[in-house]
């Protein structure tokens, strides 16, 4: 996902398209902020430069990394279409009461506002995936990963209930679908990207260029990945040294934890991940 080509591709797309516009930059920005959030601790911590990197033809890496940014970033683009949907802000979608009426489950049925992510899925495809403009492996990993980020909102989305009867009595409820807090589908997807697949192409049939043999080692590949688990091609660099070309920026002059209240495992290492594992020492700084 890369800001500029989401502008242009709005400006050139029809007038329908521009009633989304300010939604889908805004869910895109939500969704890196979010990324910054999950690695905050980490070597890699989300630069600003991931957004580019992952639609840059040059540069087109398939790490863990990248497959986090799709998916957060495509995740962030249909919550925030869904939730604006839900507010009335187009004319053209409200609620999804499609199951209103109907027995949910025992003593409750469906009815009030359930969130439209039908919507919401729909039009972010039509934005985020038109991005992808090539045909390659790399195009695959980076549908499949945007993909990935939308069944996230879906997986997380939580029932809430209303009860009614006499006098309060709660003898049945009303209920309906709402999306959970955008920090949980963080949480989620930063599992997803711990237990990330990387995917072993067949190298000798990849060679074969863009022919019906490349493009069948890369479907048996796909056919054993699981629509919601993020997959890669790449191993990650180190990301302790700088390296500009490619956006990586060290971990040089970064802050850490050691002491602090309520700190995770995960934090109170963050100095030794980030400076003496990368052959830094560590400064206190008041």
């Amino acid at each position: 996902l890369c800001f500029r080509s989401v502008n242009n591709f709005l400006m050139t797309g029809p007038k329908a398209y521009l009633t989304y516009s300010s939604s889908v930059a805004a869910g895109a920005h939500s969704g890196m902020e979010e990324c910054k959030f999950q690695f905050g601790w980490e070597r890699w911590n989300c630069p600003e430069s991931a957004l580019q990197l992952s639609t840059h033809n040059r540069l087109r890496s398939a790490t863990r990394e990248t497959s986090f940014v799709h998916a957060i970033s495509s995740a962030g683009v249909m919550y925030t279409l869904t939730r604006n949907c839900s507010m009335g802000d187009f004319e053209s979608c409200g609620c999804d009461d499609s199951r209103n009426g109907r027995v949910g489950g025992r003593g409750w049925v469906w009815g009030g506002c359930s969130d439209n992510v039908e919507f919401g899925e729909r039009i972010s495809k039509l934005f985020v995936d038109a991005l992808e403009t090539g045909h390659d492996t790399r195009a695959l990993i980076n549908l499949h990963n945007n993909e990935v980020g939308r069944l996230a909102v879906k997986a997380t989305m939580k029932r809430a209930c209303k009860c009614h009867g006499v006098s309060g009595s709660c003898s049945i409820q009303t209920c309906w679908l709402q999306l959970a807090e955008f920090r949980e589908i963080g949480n989620y997807l930063k599992i997803k990207y711990d237990q990330a697949h990387k995917l072993e192409m067949d190298k000798r049939r990849m060679r074969a260029g863009n022919s019906a043999d490349s493009r069948g080692a890369t479907a048996e590949t796909f056919h054993h990945v699981h629509a919601t688990e993020l997959v890669f091609l790449e191993d990650s660099p180190d990301y302790c040294t700088r390296n500009a070309s490619l956006g990586h920026h060290g971990t040089e002059g970064r802050e850490c934890l050691q002491t602090g209240k309520n700190l995770s495992q995960w934090e109170k290492r963050s100095c030794r991940r980030l400076c003496t594992e990368c052959g830094l020492r560590v400064e206190e700084r008041r």
